[in-house]
């Protein structure tokens, strides 16, 4: 019964030949582009990351690699999972939509590296619809920006009535005073593009000197 064991657990489960491992690295490759492609149409932060995409692409081919080399063989899966343990990640995740393109790319090296084509292709296709509608359809988007606002403390009372009166349901998060000097931050929410004449408005009050309006996601806008 031991022997059986050992050998069920060390022979190898089937061998791999040179074009089975060229189409799976192709594949692959193709399905890692439709994740790069996506990620840079999709992207909409502040600084697009082009390593990271790149790195995207090197993920899926080397789960890939991974997975041909396993197959089925139980022993060498066991053990590439101790090895594996070892290592630790220190990168940063800034943005969560970026774990998500990472667990992405690791499917399709999975599915790919194991031969299920027809899922890693039609979990592809699908996740690029998904991202496509929420990215382009601004579904679930909330257009809430920060408002600061740096100027004198003799002036506070009008600021605050302008803000009010452009945006009913700001929110006052801060304020910070330095001698003569205050900053003022509001979280608001523009519904349209004249809300943004705010900021002349502003600016029309004697003694402010900066307007900043910054989104939540990090982009400047005024």
């Amino acid at each position: 019964m031991k022997e059986t064991l050992y050998k069920y657990l060390t022979a190898p489960s089937g061998t791999v030949t040179l074009f089975s491992a060229l189409e799976m690295m192709t594949m692959a490759l193709v399905l890692s582009m439709v994740v790069f492609w996506t990620y840079k149409i999709t992207f909409s932060g502040v600084m697009y990351n082009r390593k990271f995409n790149v790195s995207l692409v090197m993920l899926t081919l080397v789960t890939t690699m991974v997975m041909i080399v396993i197959g089925s063989d139980i022993a060498l899966s066991l053990g590439m999972v101790g090895a594996l343990s070892i290592v630790r990640f220190r990168t940063a995740i800034k943005d969560p939509r970026d774990s998500v393109y990472i667990f992405w790319c690791i499917a399709i090296g999975l599915s790919v590296g194991s031969g299920n084509y027809l899922i890693a292709e039609v979990g592809s296709v699908f996740l690029f619809v998904v991202l496509a509608v929420f990215s382009f359809s601004g579904f679930g988007k909330e257009d809430r920006y920060i408002l600061i606002i740096r100027g004198p403390r003799q002036r506070e009372e009008d600021i605050m009535k302008c803000v009010f009166n452009s945006f009913k349901g700001s929110q006052l998060r801060a304020k910070n005073s330095v001698g003569d000097n205050m900053e003022i931050i509001y979280q608001i929410k523009m519904k349209n593009s004249e809300d943004k004449n705010i900021v002349a408005s502003l600016y029309n009050i004697e003694g402010v000197n900066t307007v900043n309006i910054v989104a939540q996601n990090g982009e400047t806008i005024g």
